[in-house]
């Protein structure tokens, strides 16, 4: 099966390589070579080695070799009498392809061939790897049959190299369906084969599959640093940091110690996440085992305190980092930045800025766009524009970043127009609108009650070869809903369903909002059962639009009834659940069910909203009977009612 596919691969793949020769030249029958110069022989031990051979040897493995120089003394060992042993002639093609001359090794091989040098499995090796980095695997399969043929016994570089040319040519998938075969006949990689494979399936996302192949190599071979790292790296990158911390103790049970950037990726893990506690009794083991942190590590724990609002722990780990010799790099400062313009301090952001130019660290777009966004998020659009355009002049090509942020702050601040003249700029400039520059227009327009200029533009999309993504489809449908335009939406709701994406809780949500909204209950209860029958449960969301449309409709029973059989469904109810309720129950004088509901929130750690809070105080303020009752919940509300005086109703 492999042979033939490999030699599928092979036809394909070889017209457009840059081998300058078919494979079948390279594996002629070689005339041989007689008595002590049979290279098959020859083992070409260190004391057999003549002073020209170890001279060649030193060159190559010193790394200092150059093209020419290679070329020049493989040519003269060709002239030596006796000739070198294959080992001596395997240095020089290996140095060769080092160089990243990956076809000169070819003729090289085929003259090495043609004077009767025996080739050994380190050449073979270095034939197929020449192959896998000019993206000819098929060639590099033909290399293969050519050792079966031989009687070689491929090894785990053999597997390898097979295996990363493949992944770097036909993707990762292929090359794992490779490696699975390859072990089914028994020929086995090893700890490096496995962290090729691990470490595609992590880039690519499948970091399920790169565990399960973590665990497979378990039985193979002992994993190492590497492959630890990778995947607790690609679970924090996924969110899944209580999954990291599980691999990070297993990899200290299997006594392989963590490095800087096992430390680093679990620390930025946990930072991204809010656990920056965690994070910084991570940095002080780190340190208590030697292990020195890097720049990577500094900016992430400073990212995530910089997010936390804790500057002067921020401050302390810049001058904690600039103390151990490193200066902060491009990124710091715009972490800084980042973190400055989040919490509204633009002026601050702007003096970082500043900075950073004064200490040499010349701005690069990412900044750039970073401070525009804080300046849009603070309503300061003219100075964000006007940074905007500065940029051309300072020689900073923008992205389409850049204009989202515009296109966001306009739309923002109900200038859609202003939006639209940084859209049509766009395509002009050589840059192609993105899902977000879209759904931020459409989202906008629907907002104003442009709805016939927003399904223009979703048309608009397609027509330019857009991929229409789920999250477009939501934005659109989520406007006509909200616009009245219930039959549209429906309408589109079905055109979802007739394409590759299959709706999800958030546009059957959605749905239910429209239809809560225009007074259908019946319709909308229809819909909220489609959402089990399409294989989704309903999600706290989805329960509370239902609720709020049963509470609208005076419909308070049947309300309460869906918050404890939502419970009953293993989904838990959240402080809007209670608050809704509850605001209706008060408005209704239902002061028993209120107040069972404000004991159950209490109960949850769930507070009164300010609407609920309001009504609660307005109440005790005229009877006493809910002043008394109040006393009991929440200490924030106690207060309020403590300080409210109880009014009597006139009677008569």
């Amino acid at each position: 099966m492999l042979q033939k596919n490999a030699a599928s691969s092979s036809r394909s793949i070889l017209q457009k390589s840059d081998i300058p020769y078919s494979l079948s030249s390279l594996f002629k029958n070689p005339p041989q070579r007689s008595g002590s110069n049979s290279k098959s022989e020859k083992i070409g031990t260190k004391a057999s080695l003549s002073p020209f051979e170890r001279y060649v040897r030193d060159q190559c493995r010193f790394g200092i070799i150059k093209l020419n120089d290679a070329i020049k003394l493989f040519d003269r060992s060709l002239c030596s009498e006796p000739m070198p042993c294959t080992d001596t002639f395997n240095h020089l093609l290996a140095s060769v392809a080092k160089l990243g001359y990956y076809s000169t090794v070819f003729p090289m091989y085929r003259k090495i061939n043609d004077v009767g040098i025996q080739p050994d499995l380190y050449t073979l090796n270095i034939l197929i790897h020449c192959c896998c980095s000019l993206r000819a695997v098929g060639c590099g399969f033909g290399v293969f049959g050519g050792f079966l043929k031989r009687g070689f016994e491929p090894d785990a570089v053999t597997v390898t190299t097979l295996v990363k040319g493949v992944w770097m040519e036909n993707g990762i998938p292929d090359a794992v369906q490779l490696f699975d075969e390859m072990t089914k006949k028994g020929l086995l990689g090893d700890a490096k084969t496995y962290g090729i494979l691990i470490n595609g399936l992590c880039k690519a996302r499948k970091t399920g599959l790169a565990i399960k192949l973590h665990e497979k190599m378990k039985g193979n071979c002992k994993g190492d640093v590497f492959t630890y790292g990778m995947i607790i790296d690609a679970l924090c990158k996924d969110g899944m940091t209580t999954e990291a911390l599980d691999m990070f103790s297993e990899m200290i049970g299997a006594g392989i110690l963590p490095d800087v950037v096992v430390y680093s990726s679990l620390m930025d893990g946990l930072c991204r996440f809010g656990r920056l506690k965690e994070a910084l009794e991570f940095f002080k083991e780190m340190e208590g085992r030697g292990i020195s942190a890097d720049v990577y590590t500094y900016n992430s724990l400073i990212h995530g305190l910089s997010r936390a609002g804790l500057w002067k722990e921020v401050t302390w780990f810049l001058n904690l980092m600039v103390d151990r010799g490193f200066s902060p790099d491009a990124f710091t400062f715009t972490i800084l930045i980042d973190g400055l313009c989040k919490e509204g301090k633009v002026g601050e952001a702007q003096q970082i800025l500043e900075l950073m130019r004064h200490k040499g660290k010349e701005p690069d777009i990412l900044t750039y766009n970073t401070l525009m966004n804080g300046l849009c998020l603070v309503g300061q659009l003219e100075d964000a524009t006007k940074l905007f355009e500065s940029l051309a002049d300072r020689g900073i090509k923008l992205n389409v970043f850049s204009y989202n942020i515009l296109i966001n702050g306009y739309c923002k601040d109900q200038k859609i127009d202003e939006a639209f003249r940084f859209f049509e700029e766009m395509r002009p400039k050589g840059l192609k609108p993105s899902t977000v520059t879209y759904n931020t227009l459409i989202g906008a327009l629907c907002q104003s009650g442009r709805v016939r200029t927003a399904q223009k533009l979703f048309v608009e999309m397609q027509t330019c070869g857009q991929f229409l993504k789920l999250s477009t489809y939501c934005v659109l449908l989520d406007g006509l809903c909200k616009n009245g335009h219930l039959e549209e939406a429906m309408d589109l709701f079905q055109s979802i369903k007739k394409t590759e994406h299959k709706p999800n809780i958030e546009v059957f949500s959605i749905l239910l909002d429209g239809m809560c909204r225009a007074g259908k209950l019946e319709e909308a209860w229809k819909q909220f059962d489609e959402i089990s029958k399409n294989g989704l449960e309903p999600d706290t969301i989805a329960y509370n639009i239902l609720i709020n449309g049963l509470c609208n409709k005076g419909m308070l029973s049947e309300a309460v009834k869906l918050l404890w059989q939502m419970e009953e469904k293993g989904c838990l109810p959240d402080s809007i659940t209670f608050n809704v309720i509850i605001q209706n129950l008060l408005k209704e004088n239902e002061i028993h069910e209120a107040i069972q509901l404000l004991e159950e929130m209490r109960n949850r750690n769930f507070s009164p909203d300010e609407a609920v809070t309001s009504m609660l105080l307005c109440l005790a303020s005229f009877d006493p009977q809910w002043h008394a009752a109040l006393v009991s919940l929440p200490n924030a509300l106690q207060k309020g009612v403590g300080s409210v005086p109880v009014k009597r109703r006139k009677t008569g």
